[in-house]
């Protein structure tokens, strides 16, 4: 039978170890300017990831663009370095079929897929921007945040794509937002021989919520 002494020294660890975890917690948005520190955690304090959780869908024509995005909280981090610490993302699939309605892409049933670790979704990252930062906005307000997320095409894995993503009011209900995606070239090496054409053409995407 544990004693009540024992049991108050174990809750004391429990909280000294879950405390310890999470010290200091630090705006996501304002670590990234900042070296990591052990055991920190970089929280995105201001919900600005809950603004793109769920699903959001481009249509022109045949043309359908499709994605999922779902948070991840307190996910633990080792870098090269070996510092450890703890940060929140997004990640999420997706689904594009050109303008002749062919169907070039589909990782959306692997957005439920358990085994995948966090890094290993077609679409992946934490990076809150401030609206200076490229691609120009010239729509944006001061103040206003955008996110930086990876995607990758599955098959071309050495093709890496990077989105930036912002809100907007939807054109026909202003009480609820719509997506802008702006989807370019992100840092890529490509193999000897391999093709350098993308199968998801650049531009911008505004993306309805489902």
């Amino acid at each position: 039978m544990k004693t009540p002494i024992y049991i108050a020294i174990l809750s004391f660890f429990s909280v000294l170890i879950e405390c310890k975890a999470q010290t200091p917690v630090v705006s996501l948005y304002e670590g990234n300017l900042v070296p990591r520190l052990e055991n920190a955690y970089y929280k995105d304090v201001d919900n600005d990831f809950n603004r793109f959780i769920g699903t959001w869908r481009y249509t022109n024509g045949n043309e359908i663009f499709k994605i999922v995005l779902n948070k991840m909280q307190m996910s633990e981090l080792t870098r090269v370095s070996g510092i450890s610490y703890f940060t929140d993302y997004l990640y999420g699939e997706f689904q594009y079929i050109d303008n002749n309605g062919n169907e070039l892409i589909n990782t959306l049933p692997e957005i439920s897929n358990t085994s995948l670790s966090k890094d290993e979704h077609q679409i992946f990252g934490n990076r809150i921007i401030p609206y200076q930062f490229l691609p120009n906005c010239e729509d944006c307000v001061v103040g206003e945040r955008r996110v930086r997320l990876r995607l990758e095409d599955p098959e071309r894995t050495y093709l890496s794509y990077e989105i930036v993503l912002r809100t907007l009011p939807n054109i026909t209900d202003p009480t609820i937002n719509d997506i802008e995606m702006v989807l370019g070239l992100g840092y890529s090496r490509f193999p000897s021989g391999a093709t350098t054409e993308t199968r998801i053409p650049y531009g911008t995407y505004v993306m309805i919520k489902q």
